[in-house]
């Protein structure tokens, strides 16, 4: 078993071929075959990110000058 994104719900059951599944905060727990025929991506169940190096790739870093305040002169 492993915890997969779903491509766009965030809450509901998915029906398959092979069973219903319980969608919870767009994550589903079932097993490794089923995931993988749907496409859908794994995810760390640690850190709830993706596991694909290509979307570790697109966080963005740090904003440090966001907390700052502006200076209003």
């Amino acid at each position: 078993m492993r915890i997969f994104q779903h491509p766009h719900l965030t809450r509901g059951i998915v029906t398959t071929a092979k069973g219903s599944f319980i969608v919870i905060r767009g994550l589903v727990e079932m097993p490794d075959e089923i995931g993988e025929e749907l496409g859908w991506r794994p995810v760390d169940a640690d850190t709830d990110a993706p596991v694909d190096a290509a979307a570790q790739t697109l966080r963005t870093p740090e904003a440090t000058e966001a907390a700052l305040p502006r200076d209003r002169t």
